[in-house]
């Protein structure tokens, strides 16, 4: 992920928004100085109120986007580099225009991600429930009703409804455990522990491959964006390695960058990194040698968001039968372990 600035950091959705209405304002003729006004106003009853006020006296002080968004302290540094670069150039407007794409692009792929990890989750906190209704209602009442009928569970039948109490209780132990997993690790990501979480999480190779999709498409991404905002490869490259996701495919970018200093040649690099399958680096190759090398990278953008988001969506497909499918088991299990002794009774009393 993307590292922040100091302070409560800005959800990709909203910075993308903040670029969008920005650029719709500059490229409207609306000076930004009273852009930055117009958008203050707007935030007068949110949460970042006193941010983008910050925003707003760092334009009217020193007429810089930089400067405001920098002393805001909650947007992301690629895109504070990216607008420092675009006031520079000249290009504000189409800088943020892009960045507003890029930010949106990312919003949806960690919307994406939080999806898959939630459903499941709430699909064991659903089927809990249901388990622990059958084993701490339904089940005591069953036993009831069989002291009722003036009969003794002994045998096969006090077995059977033991094993269904002893099997729920067992499943509600494990949902319990798995949740607080969960919440361990979601407070491990949160208080810095991410690298680690990434390193472990590449043992299988489902999100391994997921990881390096979406390593490739920032790496094209950031790419295309900076070489569009007036960058230079090897500028662009010294931005790329803190935006991957993981520290291995930092290290690739790294490796990339390194090649291209010393030779000159970015589809070389790109080769030697091995960033990209070999398809998508011929296809560098010939946009760096017909000087389309910032749209080809958009196009590579393009095609591994959609593999990144239907690899997310595969994954949660497999993931979800499974759970319903044990989870349906044990369910059916516990039911059985009431209905056997039941059956067994009406008919020893028939």
């Amino acid at each position: 992920m993307e590292k922040q600035t100091r302070g409560k950091s800005l959800p990709a959705a909203e910075v993308s928004l903040f670029c969008q209405q920005t650029a719709m304002l500059l490229k409207a003729g609306i000076p930004l100085y009273d852009g930055m006004e117009v958008l203050y106003r707007s935030y007068q009853d949110t949460e970042y109120k006193e941010s983008f006020g910050k925003i707003y006296e760092g334009v009217k002080d020193g007429g810089s986007l930089y400067e405001g968004i920098k002393e805001a302290g909650f947007f992301p540094t690629y895109m504070i580099h990216m607008v420092q670069v675009g006031e520079m150039a000249g290009k504000l407007d189409d800088v943020l225009e892009a960045l507003g794409g890029y930010y949106e692009r990312e919003s949806r792929l960690q919307g994406a991600i939080r999806n898959a990890v939630a459903y499941p989750l709430v699909l064991v906190v659903l089927m809990s429930v249901v388990i622990g209704v059958l084993v701490l209602r339904v089940l005591p009442i069953f036993t009831e009703v069989f002291q009722s009928l003036g009969t003794d569970l002994s045998g096969t039948e006090a077995a059977i409804l033991s094993g269904g109490v002893t099997l729920g209780k067992v499943v509600l132990v494990l949902a319990a455990m798995i949740l607080l997993g969960a919440l361990f690790l979601f407070v491990l990501w949160r208080v810095g522990g991410r690298e680690k979480l990434l390193k472990a999480g590449q043992i299988l190779r489902p999100v391994r491959r997921l990881l390096d999709k979406q390593a490739a498409q920032r790496f094209a991404d950031v790419t295309a964006l900076a070489l569009r905002s007036g960058y230079s490869l090897g500028q662009a490259l010294e931005l790329i390695p803190e935006l991957l996701p993981d520290v291995r495919n930092a290290h690739k970018a790294l490796q990339c960058k390194a090649v291209l200093e010393e030779t000159g040649d970015f589809a070389a690099a790109v080769e030697q990194a091995g960033i990209f399958p070999p398809l998508y680096e011929k296809m560098i190759r010939v946009g760096a040698e017909t000087g389309q090398t910032d749209r080809v990278m958009e196009r590579i953008a393009e095609i591994h968001e959609t593999e990144v988001q239907e690899g997310i969506q595969r994954l949660v497909s497999w993931i979800e039968p499974a759970l319903v499918a044990v989870l349906t088991l044990i369910i059916g299990g516990i039911l059985l372990s009431v209905m056997l002794p039941l059956v067994s009774i009406m008919m020893s009393l028939g």
